[in-house]
């Protein structure tokens, strides 16, 4: 849940209220669209001072659904984050361009909290909170206090770091720039098709000398992974995500920790230990979890303020040290298969785009 807010300001009047376009892109989204619509469509902000995109790559019914609503423009394109993003950006032609995910619902202030942020001068673009929406079930409480996306339960503070330079990024699924910014480093880059354009983005920006702002009022509420096949099947995304970003050969996709090899092995020295001592593994698997939490709490930064915030973010100790601990394990398996799969992936388009420009073939 968010920490509570002081009373919030009142909604701008017309006169006052900058233009903001407002993109959603779209991928077989057919339970959630209709939700994230009807909070855009409810914001406090003057009606004729905003539009909303959606751009579309679905095979679902997420076109017809979209189509039900008159005010909202619907676009069709195939499909690629850079590529959804850079179309919708084409299509608007407002000065501050805001996005967030098809699984994500706007408070009613989320517009007027970008508008008042943007009439800082220096500000070229912010990013927020996306929190688990008021009644998530267990897994879902689980799976946003991990930290991820935009800080999940903990807040986005937990991913970054405010300073005098601003912050180092700014997530995809609640974040706002002026246009000025992004057409001077031409949009999102089409090399990230599958993810990571939001973090490639951010850098382009700060390396040309733009300001990235956190702000703590600017929330979303993010719908978790409900349980643990779509929540794997999202992390070996983000694998990809991550290796897009870093491009790390197969030597060092598979001497990390998370890769699928070294928890195997872990397994199976500790089965047999347990076979032979129960009393001996036992202990030792005991002391292995708490060495595994006792370097979760001094090398991820989200966790120790997971555990500060844990009132705020509905889950007790025991949970804390069990089940979110067992799924930052997990997600950092599945983001090692994830790299390890696009790394083949590239590997296999390089050798076919080799073929085709052999002569004589």
């Amino acid at each position: 849940m968010p920490p509570s807010r002081d009373v919030p300001p009142p909604p701008l009047e017309e006169s006052e209220a900058a233009r903001i376009s407002v993109i959603v892109i779209t991928l077989n989204e057919e339970e959630n669209i209709a939700a994230c619509l009807d909070s855009l469509l409810s914001q406090d902000y003057p009606p004729g001072r905003y539009d909303i995109f959606v751009v579309d790559a679905s095979l679902d019914a997420t076109p017809e659904i979209v189509k039900r609503y008159p005010s909202v423009r619907y676009l069709r394109s195939t499909k690629g984050f850079s590529r959804q993003k850079n179309a919708g950006l084409l299509a608007s032609g407002s000065e501050l361009v805001a996005f967030t995910d098809a699984d994500c619902i706007a408070p009613p202030d989320w517009l007027g909290i970008i508008a008042r942020a943007f009439s800082n001068p220096s500000v070229d673009g912010i990013g927020g909170n996306a929190y688990p929406p008021p009644g998530s079930g267990y897994f879902e409480k689980c799976a946003a206090a991990i930290g991820h996306p935009a800080g999940g339960s903990i807040g986005f503070d937990a991913n970054v770091t405010r300073g005098p330079q601003g912050i180092e990024f700014i997530a995809g699924c609640n974040a706002a720039f002026r246009r000025s910014a992004l057409d001077a480093v031409g949009g999102y880059d089409p090399g990230f098709e599958d993810g990571g354009e939001d973090v490639d983005l951010s850098r382009r920006l700060k390396r040309r000398g733009c300001y990235l702002d956190y702000i703590p009022d600017l929330t979303v509420y993010h719908r978790p992974r409900p349980s643990l096949r779509p929540y794997v099947r999202w992390n070996i995304g983000v694998g990809a995500t991550k290796f897009n970003l870093r491009r790390p050969g197969l030597l060092r996709i598979l001497l990390q920790p998370g890769f699928i090899a070294w928890p195997v092995l872990g397994l199976v020295a500790a089965a047999g230990i347990v076979l032979c001592s129960p009393r001996l593994g036992g202990a030792l698997l005991v002391l292995s979890w708490l060495g595994y939490l006792g370097i979760l709490y001094v090398f991820s930064r989200p966790y120790p303020l997971l555990l500060r915030r844990r009132r705020r973010v509905g889950l007790g100790l025991f949970s804390l040290a069990t089940a979110v601990p067992a799924l930052i394990f997990v997600r950092q398996v599945c983001i090692t298969l994830g790299q390890l799969r696009k790394w083949l992936r590239v590997r296999r388009e390089a050798r076919v785009g080799a073929d085709t420009a052999s002569p004589g073939r």
